[in-house]
């Protein structure tokens, strides 16, 4: 029997052979070698063949260069697997050899998956099957020619298959708390798939589940940047369910004295402005708005916007967005170094970051962010084509401006 693996490196081997991809070289007889072993059970024409190795008009004779890769396919195979043909030919027509029995990892790892959703299995069985069938997945499908039509269509299919099952794994986990077990499984999927919204609710959970309540709003913070940035999402309602949850946590055990919670809020070498994400950042501000209002003191709200040319947001082009992403990290650096350890900064969206000035007047705050902008552009004058917009106003009533400016 032959067994191939599909997803991550294609590999196909026996019990005394292997061959990677490597070892192949050509992608066009990697591609053409998967296609029959899938399709295995069909009798192919030359233009099933074509269709499924060439793009349109990528070669300008398909039948002899179908002809050649065929050759060349079956020296291989006989090479390292035995003489028996593995390719039959019938009036033009192909087919993998029936005789030849094949195991692929991709239609085990459905199998698997299918396997464990029966409901008459018991939870134990089940959780088995899922690792199992996680097990399999070592990548997408197909990858050394992943610009296939059939292949980025079974590549989506697989993809889908490996989150789902991640996901039915994850609320086994929840319901046992097996936190531990949960933060691993939710850490790896996420190196396959980071825009997938339910593996970070589901990292926060396993974080909180182990009171580990810090890296689960950091992951909250870093999950909502990423989303908004990649995707352009800004309710992110699931997240913001567990971030509520989140806040409401309480630590485990009583502490002996006020000194331990002290040490566990105390930050270590506070220097320059505090960077944080922006759901603290607006808790920060509602406090700040109940405190103005008892003690009327000046505090600040702050709005800085990079442009590139007359536009922001959805209107601007692919490249001034990509100049605009790669300018916000060193902004950020350049407002930790300029501004008090007393002033808080978020990024607000892709484009804008939002200042809380404490202890600060309206002439005060304008110095501040002309300071700013100065300094940025001095370190880094590969940015100076990009204007950025100040925006400013009393912390009182800077709500509506975060709403007025956010697009």
């Amino acid at each position: 029997m032959l067994t191939i693996r599909t997803l991550g490196k294609f590999q196909i081997r026996n019990e005394e052979h292997i061959v990677n991809e490597e070892e192949i070289r050509s992608p066009k007889m990697i591609n053409l070698l998967a296609y029959l072993i899938l399709h295995r059970n069909q009798t192919l024409t030359f233009y099933d063949m074509a269709d499924a190795l060439w793009q349109e008009e990528e070669t300008g004779n398909p039948a002899g260069a179908l002809k050649n890769l065929m050759y060349r396919l079956r020296v291989l195979l006989k090479k390292n697997f035995g003489e028996e043909d593995f390719i039959l030919t019938d009036h033009g027509s192909y087919r993998w050899n029936p005789r030849q029995e094949v195991a692929v990892d991709a239609e085990q790892f459905e199998q698997m998956f299918e396997s464990a959703k029966q409901k008459t299995i018991s939870e134990g069985e089940a959780i088995r099957k899922l690792k199992a069938a996680l097990a399999l997945y070592q990548g997408d499908f197909m990858t050394k020619v992943a610009d296939m039509h059939w292949v980025m269509t079974l590549n989506t299919y697989y993809h889908s298959l490996y989150l789902n099952c991640v996901r039915y794994l994850c609320e086994y986990y929840v319901s046992t708390e097996k936190f531990e077990e949960l933060e691993q499984l939710c850490s790896q999927a996420l190196q396959w798939e980071s825009l997938d919204e339910e593996l970070y609710c589901y990292l926060i959970r396993a974080l909180a589940g182990k009171n580990k309540i810090g890296s689960a709003l950091e992951v909250y913070e870093n999950a909502c940047r990423t989303l908004q940035q990649q995707l352009g999402i800004c309710g992110l309602s699931k997240l913001k369910g567990v971030y509520d949850k989140l806040l409401r946590q309480n630590k485990s055990g009583n502490v002996q004295g006020i000194a331990q919670v002290h040490q566990d809020i105390a930050e270590q070498n506070p220097a320059g402005a505090f960077l944080c994400g922006y759901p603290v950042f607006r808790e920060i501000c509602r406090l700040q708005v109940r405190k103005t209002a008892r003690f009327d003191e000046n505090e600040y709200i702050l709005l800085l916007t990079l442009k590139a040319g007359e536009y922001t947001g959805s209107r601007v082009s692919d490249v001034d967005l990509f100049r605009i992403r790669n300018a916000m990290p060193h902004l950020a650096e350049t407002l930790k170094k300029s501004l008090r350890p007393g002033d808080a900064v978020a990024q607000f969206s892709d484009s804008q970051y939002v200042i809380l000035l404490s202890a600060c007047t309206y002439e005060g705050g304008m110095l501040a962010a002309n300071r700013i902008i100065s300094k940025f552009y001095q370190d880094h004058k590969v940015y100076r084509n990009l204007k950025i917009k100040i925006h400013i106003e009393k912390v009182k009533t800077a709500e509506h401006i975060l709403n007025k400016y956010s697009g």
